[in-house]
């Protein structure tokens, strides 16, 4: 949903929708998210069934320059 909201925002500039979904992808999916993501904030929420679960709401993103470029 993230990412059809910000293409409809960035239909101007097909680049600049592809780098966004590409950046919110590398985020949300990559399985080496460890390497450059440091969580900041975390709060306690519970689900529907009354399960206690921890939810990242802050965190920090570090890229190389060559990805950033």
């Amino acid at each position: 949903l993230s990412v059809a909201l910000s293409g409809t925002v960035l239909a101007r500039c097909p680049a600049c929708a592809r780098n966004f979904a590409n950046l919110y992808c590398n985020n949300i999916c990559s399985p080496n998210q460890s390497l450059f993501t440091n969580v900041t904030r975390i709060v306690n929420h519970t689900l529907a069934q009354g399960t206690p679960q921890l939810a990242v709401v802050e965190y920090q993103c570090f890229y190389r320059q060559d990805f950033a470029d």
